[in-house]
């Protein structure tokens, strides 16, 4: 059984899907800025004082206006998909319950209308007691800032605005709401609720529909303050919004992932359901334009997580390993002129996820619809310099070792301190250089590169040695979990930052 299930999917890869094309022109993507640079953000490490134990739009705001100040144009923010409001609270950004709504817990409690009016202090003090631990309580967090969003929903449940956002949203926000609320009655397993699940409180939907209205709200105003760049992760929750609301859309029995390959030697198992490609042409290619249109909203640019997805999916079935999988083609041909259709509608460029086992073809596609490729400093053989033009420069991503893990050593995975040879030969600085000197010289030479654009990772311009996932580890590593170790107030004020601020404006981005 398992051969024949490893044969179909391997006649699957060498046949690409047979769907009808939709009617699109045939333009690239929204053109992106030339010769910028920007911050890369886990927005829930993002911590000010004033936070609930996490980072959120109120503190976005605030770091923007100041990366503006400091000559930044853009922030790469994680995914915002909202959650399943059920306890153990998901952490992971990359396993949302959806891909169309926002985590709630990114919320400003403070900010939203009517707050003024309710006694929140204990709760408010209880959360920002939350700050002095690295590692981020999300269970307790959810539960503090539920009991202050439902005082504050009960005292001004009708905000301006409301209803006309509600009208927007249609159908899906009316079932995402519904599904919430038979999460929090039934669990979040969907697939083992009762098929009577009893009667739905329309108080409990209008408050999960004011929840998604404030979030927006306050995504909005910090997109203002500066360019946002949002992602578009691969996949989602088995368990969430979007597997339930596109479940005749799945393959039954297949999770996503990745083969082995030289940073992680097992392959990897991202627990991710998969589409059918044979069907999504079925759903009028709601699917994706549903997610791209979720996260372009309030952004300039959208990010793809493993953009190689447009073209194919390593599939893992039920009972095999990564390392068992195979690849099964998508139709690229028809997914890549729907992102450039719903790019240009949005104004947001494109950024493609290009790395690892990404066959050149892909690139070529992806250059000829205007999307910018990625090129790091861990992955590239060659000087920046010689880098593309239509590119993100970075030295690594989130799941990747930092600059201050690989110079040290102190990254847990041994195997891959030969990277430090490249910092070496990118920096040519002797052994006891500190971390965050290191990372300046890396970024200096980043930042007199020809790529469109720059990325700093805010743990190397802090001198962090924790990465934020450890792909493959669950309960080893807190993986999306670790706030920066000090606060949004000194941050800004870090010598790091500001260093590398500096550097970036002396090379004319």
């Amino acid at each position: 059984m398992e051969q024949a299930i490893l044969d179909a999917m391997g006649a699957a890869a060498e046949r690409p899907p047979r769907v009808r094309r939709p009617n699109l022109p045939d333009e690239p993507c929204a053109p992106a800025p030339e010769r910028v640079w920007g911050w890369a953000v886990q927005l829930y490490a993002l911590r000010s004082r004033e936070s609930w134990g996490v980072g959120d739009f109120a503190d976005l705001r605030h770091f923007a206006r100041w990366s503006r100040r400091a000559g930044a144009s853009a922030i790469l923010l994680n995914p915002l998909g909202a959650q399943t409001p059920t306890l153990p609270y998901q952490p992971s950004p990359y396993y949302a319950s959806t891909r169309r709504f926002r985590n709630i817990l990114y919320l400003r409690v403070e900010e939203i209308e009517g707050a003024d009016t309710v006694e929140l202090a204990a709760l408010r003090d209880a959360a920002r007691r939350l700050n002095e631990q690295r590692i981020i309580d999300y269970d307790e967090v959810f539960r503090l800032k539920s009991l202050a969003l439902e005082s504050i929903f009960r005292a001004a449940p009708n905000p301006q605005g409301l209803n006309a956002y509600v009208r927007r949203q249609g159908a899906a926000l009316r079932d995402f709401a519904t599904f919430n609320c038979i999460c929090e009655m039934h669990g979040p397993a969907w697939r083992s609720w009762p098929r009577d699940v009893g009667r739905v409180s329309a108080d409990r939907v209008a408050y999960h529909r004011w929840l998604q209205f404030h979030a927006d709200r306050q995504l909005a105003r910090a997109s203002r303050e500066i360019g946002l760049i949002t992602d578009v992760p691969v996949g989602f929750a088995s368990d969430g919004f979007d597997a339930w609301r596109w479940r005749d859309h799945l393959s039954p029995g297949i999770r996503v992932g990745a083969p082995p390959d030289e940073f992680f030697r097992d392959g990897q198992d991202w627990g991710l359901p998969a589409f059918n490609p044979w069907r999504l042409g079925d759903a009028r290619w709601e699917p994706f334009i549903d997610a791209i249109r979720g996260a372009a909203g309030h952004a300039a640019g959208v990010r793809l997580d493993h953009v190689m997805g447009l073209f194919r999916l390593f599939w893992i079935p039920d009972g095999m390993t990564a390392a068992q999988g195979a690849y099964v083609r998508y139709p690229a041909h028809v997914l890549l002129p729907l992102l450039a259709n719903e790019s240009r509608r949005a104004k947001a460029f494109v950024i493609g996820e290009d790395l690892g086992l990404v066959e050149p073809r892909v690139r070529k596609h992806l250059r000829r619809k205007g999307s910018l490729s990625y090129r790091l400093v861990w992955f590239e053989g060659s000087e920046p310099a010689r880098w593309t033009h239509d590119a993100v420069a970075a030295v690594g991503t989130h799941d990747l070792p930092t600059v201050a893990g690989i110079w040290t050593r102190s990254e847990p995975e041994h195997r891959l301190h030969h990277l430090r040879d490249k910092l070496v030969s990118l920096t040519h600085l002797p052994d006891d250089t500190q971390p965050v000197d290191v990372a300046v010289a890396a970024y200096r030479q980043l930042a007199r590169g020809r790529t469109r654009m720059v990325l700093v990772s805010m743990e190397d311009a802090l001198g962090v040695h924790e990465r934020p996932n450890v792909p493959g580890t669950t309960d080893e590593f807190p993986n999306w979990r670790i706030a920066l170790p000090v606060p949004l107030e000194e941050i800004e004020r870090a010598d790091g930052m500001q260093r590398i601020a500096h550097e970036m404006k002396a090379a004319g981005r």
